[in-house]
């Protein structure tokens, strides 16, 4: 390749990735793949490819024909675009069912990544009492909407399972919850339960891993696999297999819109 066909090839592989990375940002795709915490960054290295792109054509170079990318060939220049472009069209921006199952699902909150036991709390005082303002006010982190539900995530309910002191708050209490239905093809002896799935990510889509939460159910719920529902019932926390599981004994079970982040973190 000439020099200066060279330039327009290089500043066109950077400005279409400089464009990708802008589309994915404005459009909001990104929520699909990455943590929120990175999203900036991702909006920031797309303005900085364009800016790369336009300040390359607009570099004359010192030797008519001749730059120091005259040697890229169009092979390479097709194999940085043409798998960026196939898989921006391709891909999926959610999680099918055979992926989630495939990962596995995690229903015991110190699979999690990142889990870290809670502190040991304060040691009461000589007449059995605990030092005021040593045990945070449960108002504070359990939000009601305005029928009187506590509005919780699957990991809210995995975490109580395992920690006596959070599970007093959610027990016997009426919760609701959103999630995506899958069948329970595990510990369901009566037919009569589904797991309700939530995807946590640490960092990004390729690290996602499978929240569920058991929901009984009268009738059975029989729905697509994957259909976003929203569960209103009553949080209970049986003994199963030697430890305290999260079951959510509904009252309702509803279709509804995927949430803005379909991702938990």
């Amino acid at each position: 390749m000439t020099g200066i066909l060279s330039r327009f090839a290089a500043s066109g592989v950077l400005m279409v990735w400089g464009i990708v990375l802008s589309y994915f940002y404005l459009s909001n795709r990104i929520a699909s793949y990455l943590h929120p915490a990175f999203h900036i960054y991702t909006a920031i290295s797309g303005g900085v490819l364009l800016l790369l792109s336009l300040a390359l054509l607009l570099t004359i170079p010192s030797e008519s024909g001749k730059h120091g990318l005259s040697n890229i060939g169009i092979f390479p220049l097709l194999l940085l675009t043409i798998p960026l472009l196939a898989a921006t069209k391709l891909s999926p921006s959610n999680f099918g069912a055979t992926a989630v199952l495939n990962r596995g699902m995690v229903d015991n909150i110190a699979d999690l990544p990142g889990f870290s036991p809670p502190l040991d709390p304060a040691l009461p005082n000589a007449d059995g009492s605990v030092k005021e303002g040593t045990m945070m006010d449960p108002s504070l982190y359990l939000k009601k909407n305005a029928d009187g539900y506590i509005v919780a995530e699957a990991v809210d309910l995995l975490y109580a399972a395992g920690e006596p002191t959070m599970r007093e708050d959610f027990e016997n209490k009426q919760v609701e919850v959103t999630g995506q239905f899958l069948p329970a093809l595990t510990g369901n002896p009566h037919g009569d339960r589904f797991n309700l799935t939530r995807l946590f990510v640490m960092c990004c889509a390729a690290d996602a891993r499978p929240v569920a939460i058991s929901v009984q159910s009268q009738p059975a719920t029989d729905l697509p696999k994957m259909t976003w529902v929203k569960v209103r019932g009553k949080a209970t926390f049986p003994v199963e297999g030697g430890r305290h599981m999260p079951v959510i004994v509904a009252e309702s079970v509803t279709e509804t819109d995927a949430p803005e982040e379909s991702f938990l973190y």
